[in-house]
């Protein structure tokens, strides 16, 4: 165990843990598998470490990715290979992910990412309509296309207004609360008296 852990060449005192983590859920995994291929025993026993082997086996897994995101190799590199741009779209080639630059820069690549990613078509049908026009279609018997969310289906009589923030609703809560409150000062009044 310690020439495995040697040769793993722990970093630090986490990679060390993890290290040892993974060689223990190793060495239990094939000690499952091992009793499991024990010859003249029951179903159910062999069942048991078998389910046994394959939960040590995942839980090796994860712990075998979480030693490679504490050493830093466990960032993705996404490749686009084939882009298409619609007619009166634009593309953007080159890295376009923010390193801590200004909002305006992030809004623009935003801005360009959305422009990519729709194509030509309806107006924009999201509460962002002042800014721009959505290139996508809505979604088939929806309001809204498929990047803006796709709204509740045109006619839906399962939509419900509960009208619990409108003025009269609020008015209405504050005349009843004013009567509660009257009511408590006069119960407590005529507690006084007795």
């Amino acid at each position: 165990m310690l020439a495995v852990m040697i040769g793993m060449k722990p970093r630090d005192g986490l990679e060390g843990m993890l290290i040892v983590q993974l060689i223990v859920t190793h060495s239990a995994a094939m000690e499952c598998y091992r009793r499991a291929m024990i010859v003249d025993q029951s179903f159910e026993a062999r069942r048991e470490n078998l389910t046994q082997a394959s939960k040590l086996s995942r839980t090796y897994a994860a712990l075998t990715e979480a030693l490679d995101r504490h050493r830093g190799k466990g960032q993705q590199r996404i490749t686009v290979e084939h882009v298409n741009v619609h007619a009166g779209g634009q593309a953007i080639v080159g890295d376009v992910t923010s390193r801590g630059g200004s909002s305006q820069k992030s809004e623009q690549q935003t801005h360009a990412t959305r422009e990519i990613t729709h194509e030509p078509g309806t107006p924009m049908r999201s509460p962002d309509a002042e800014r721009g026009q959505c290139q996508s279609p809505p979604v088939r018997g929806k309001r809204r296309c498929r990047m803006h969310g796709s709204g509740a289906p045109i006619g839906n009589t399962n939509a419900f207004r509960h009208g619990h923030y409108t003025a009269e609703a609020i008015a209405r809560r504050r005349q009843i609360s004013e009567l509660i409150g009257m009511l408590r000062r006069t119960l407590a009044e005529i507690e006084e008296r007795k």
